[in-house]
């Protein structure tokens, strides 16, 4: 593959030509340090052993950077024609064959064109430039501007860095001049008014007329009177957050759980911790591809330019992480529901596969989930092992659209949302009735997202999490049936069979729902069929 051989050119070990160290100090911030000045003097002077590591086990390989484009190119493919929809080029722009702009869809491709291996990832080999330090960036990846450009004078810190790295001005290694930002010092990187941002984000409480409730697990889970059918347990969370539906802060649920960690005690999930557990293991970042890195890879880019550069860094999303076949399987003996909880109706279905329910989320500061709303009418809770989450929920109702959810665009990274609509949304002049719910969630700490809730993540530093989405009869019981079996009709005729065997007061709200949407003909019904 062309784009596979141009990658193949830029050497691994430039870093280490250039750079001049083929050994360095294991950890983001120490690299950082490392490229962009010399030791301090207490450095110099400090009597301590510096740890080392080969440096193949922090700078990424061709073949690992190259996955790692792969990975980016399945998650915002919209920005692998940003350059070509600019420039006209080869392959065209949005006024060439098909409405996209995507050659795939022209049956004649042009000459130069990408060929039908190329498609998969886009038409990216006419206009794929050098990439930056590490090699795994895409055209127009830092479009939305969240880094300065290095300064085009070779003095001062900039100029330093270019000429460390060999980067910019007079690079001999990059055509890309501008793109480079100075982040591997982070104060010199970031557009200034996202790091003021982030700072405040990271160090101030949401205030109370926004603040999520607080309260404790243990006093949650209690029964409380009008369980409904006998033998049903209704707990307190139950009846004062999943019927009002709205979210919550819990305190308390990780207690006993071998995934927390705890001074003195090893284990808990940590990237470290989990890196010397898996590192080989590949892990998915989207139930929507299937593209995947082993944990080792993905820990190198992390750390490397590349990684502390990205406008929104890779995050891992894994849905798959509990599987039996898979040697991470082990994790889910280390957590468990908390008890506050009421039943996941999905486990009603008949044995069989069930919409992706389940994830661990692993990822650096600057990532995260953009806007969105959780599938199926679920609730969902997220539960921070390790890390810092910045959380914003809106109440239903409010204009998508002005909120940055436009149907048929892509979804904002979380960065660039909270650099661009924070202020506006948390400011005097927006209205009261969409005011958000706003967290800021620190390690054993649980949020409980009700159903739909418009709702964004931040990490504000590298975090480590776990969450799981369930079905709750304290719900809209009969839209989720709707969406269940417009969306995922094969798990719905095991769902519903589940139900007829252990629920038939569902059961039975299900058929007269359905059959009265067949007979009024609704799309979604007349899809489906009748029930059997």
């Amino acid at each position: 593959m062309q784009a596979r051989a141009q990658f193949s050119s830029i050497k691994s070990g430039f870093l280490t030509t250039h750079v001049h160290f083929s050994y360095v100090r294991l950890g983001r911030g120490e690299l950082a340090a490392r490229i962009c000045g010399p030791p301090t003097m207490a450095e110099s002077t400090t009597s301590a052993p510096i740890p080392t590591v080969p440096s193949h086990e922090i700078f990424l390989d061709e073949d690992e950077r190259y996955e790692i484009f792969t990975v980016k190119a399945a998650e915002r493919p919209h920005l692998l024609r940003g350059d070509a929809a600019i420039s006209g080029g080869a392959c065209g722009g949005p006024a060439g064959p098909g409405a996209t702009g995507n050659p795939c869809d022209d049956e004649e491709k042009k000459d130069g064109c990408c060929g039908a291996g190329d498609c998969a990832i886009g038409c990216i080999s006419d206009d794929l430039r050098p990439p930056l330090v590490d090699g795994c960036d895409l055209p127009n990846w830092r479009r939305h501007g969240l880094a300065f450009p290095p300064p085009s004078s070779a003095a001062g810190a900039g100029g330093e860095i270019q000429g460390r790295l060999n980067v910019g001005q007079g690079s001999s290694m990059f055509r890309r001049v501008g793109q480079l930002a100075a982040a591997s010092c982070p104060a010199a990187g970031l557009d200034a008014s996202l790091a003021s941002l982030l700072k405040d984000l990271t160090e101030e409480e949401p205030p109370p007329g926004r603040a999520a409730a607080v309260v404790g697990a243990a006093d949650q889970a209690r029964p409380v009177p009008g369980n409904g059918q006998a033998g049903r347990i209704r707990t307190r969370f139950a009846a004062e957050y999943e019927e009002r539906n709205v979210p919550a802060v819990i305190t308390g649920a990780t207690d006993g759980w071998e995934a927390m960690p705890a001074a003195g005690r090893p284990g808990g999930w940590t990237l470290p911790g989990l890196l010397g557990r898996f590192r080989d293991v590949a892990w998915r970042f989207s139930d929507v591809h299937g593209e995947m890195l082993t944990l080792g890879t993905y820990s190198k880019y992390v750390a490397s330019v590349e990684g502390m550069t990205d406008d929104s860094p890779l995050a891992i999303y894994d849905a798959e992480f509990g599987d039996a076949e898979s040697p991470t399987s082990v994790l889910l003996g280390e957590y468990e529901v908390p008890g506050c909880f009421s039943g996941d109706l999905f486990d009603l279905a008949e044995r069989g596969s069930r919409p992706p329910y389940r994830w661990i989320l692993i990822g650096p500061a600057r990532s995260g989930t953009g806007l969105h709303v959780d599938p199926l009418w679920t609730n969902a809770w997220v539960t921070v092992l390790s890390g810092l989450k910045r959380w914003l929920l809106f109440p239903p109702g409010t204009p998508q659209e002005v909120i940055g959810m436009v149907e048929g665009r892509p979804q904002i990274p979380s960065s660039v949302w909270f650099r661009d609509y924070y202020r506006r949304v948390t400011s005097a002049e927006w209205p009261s009735r969409y005011t958000p719910v706003e967290v800021l969630q620190r390690p054993g700490e649980t949020v409980f997202v009700p159903n739909g809730w418009p709702h964004l993540v931040l990490n504000l530093e590298s975090t480590v999490a776990v969450t799981h989405n369930y079905a709750s009869e304290h719900g809209p019981f009969e839209r989720m049936w709707a969406e269940v079996a417009d969306e995922e009709p094969d798990f719905a005729r095991r769902w519903y069979l589940g139900m007829q065997a252990s629920r038939p007061d569902l059961a039975k709200r299900v058929r007269t729902f359905h059959d009265k949407a067949h007979a009024g003909g609704e799309r979604w019904a007349t899809r489906y069929g009748r029930l059997d």
